[in-house]
C-alpha cells in the first residue's frame, strides 16, 4: 500500500529545535513532504494547534490530511516512524550495531543535558556570547563533545557524520551546534569538524535561511534578550 502524503508540522524555524530534527531528517534524506508552519503565540496557533497535535506540541508527522489521518508526535517517534515508512533511505545506519548506537545516542540526549538547552536555548538570528554559561552546563558540553568524539572515532570513517553518512543522530545534534554559535561556545579538535559539519549540510543552511527571515519575538526563548 503506498504512504499516504506526509506533512510535518512544526513552529518558528528562529526557536523550535525539536521541529528541526524531523525537518532536517526528511530534507536531508530526500523525504517528499509539506511543511506546515505554526509560530508560536499566533492567531494561526490558537486557532489550529488542537487540531494539527494531539499533544498541542510540535512537531507532528501526519499521514494524510493534518487533523483527519495519523499522526505521529516527539521527534524519537517521528523518526522510528520514518524508518519505517522509508527503510531505504537511511534514516537509522544499516549496520546494526551502528544503529544501535544511533538510538542510544539519540535517546540518550532526549533524556539528559537539561542544563544546555534551559540556558542555551536554541536562536539561530541570535548572538548571546559568553551567555548561559555554568558548571552544571559545561559538563553537558564537555560530555557531548566527548560522546561525538568517540562515535567519530569507532564509527565515522565513511564520511563527516557520527556513523559516516547523514542520519537521525547527527540530525538530533545539529540544534546543538547551532546552539554552540549562538552562545560564543568553542570546541576543539573532532568535535569542533563534526559541528562544521552539521552546520554546513544542504539542509541545515536552508533551514537557518529561513530562520533568519523570521521576526517573532518570543519571550520564553529569549531569556537574554
Amino acid at each position: 500500500m503506498p504512504t499516504p502524503p506526509l506533512t510535518l508540522v512544526i513552529a518558528n524555524k528562529n526557536y523550535s529545535s525539536w521541529s528541526l530534527r524531523p525537518w532536517l531528517a526528511m530534507t536531508e534524506l530526500g523525504i517528499a513532504f509539506t511543511e506546515r508552519l505554526v509560530k508560536f503565540d499566533s492567531e494561526d496557533w490558537a486557532r489550529n494547534i488542537d487540531r494539527l497535535s494531539p499533544t498541542r506540541l510540535v512537531p507532528v508527522l501526519w499521514e494524510g490530511e493534518p487533523g483527519a489521518g495519523f499522526a505521529t508526535y516527539d521527534s524519537i517517534a517521528i523518526l522510528e516512524r520514518l524508518h519505517e515508512l522509508r527503510p531505504e533511505v537511511g534514516i537509522w545506519p544499516a549496520d546494526p550495531l551502528c544503529r544501535a548506537r544511533a538510538r542510544s545516542l539519540a535517546a540518550d540526549f532526549h533524556a539528559s543535558c537539561q542544563a544546555l538547552r534551559t540556558a542555551m536555548p536554541m536562536n539561530i538570528r541570535s548572538r548571546h556570547l559568553g551567555r548561559g554559561m555554568n558548571p552544571e552546563v559545561a559538563r553537558d558540553i564537555d560530555r557531548l563533545c566527548d560522546q561525538w568524539t568517540r562515535t567519530r572515532a569507532e564509527f565515522g570513517a565513511g564520511g563527516p557524520f557520527l556513523f559516516g553518512g547523514f542520519s537521525a543522530a547527527d540530525a538530533f545534534f545539529t540544534p546543538v551546534a547551532s546552539r554552540f554559535v549562538t552562545y560564543g561556545v568553542r570546541i576543539e579538535g573532532a568535535a569542533k569538524a563534526y559541528q562544521e559539519a552539521l552546520l554546513n549540510t544542504q539542509s541545515m543552511r536552508a533551514w537557518t535561511e529561513a530562520a533568519l527571515k523570521e521576526t517573532e519575538f518570543v519571550a520564553m526563548d529569549e531569556p537574554y534578550a
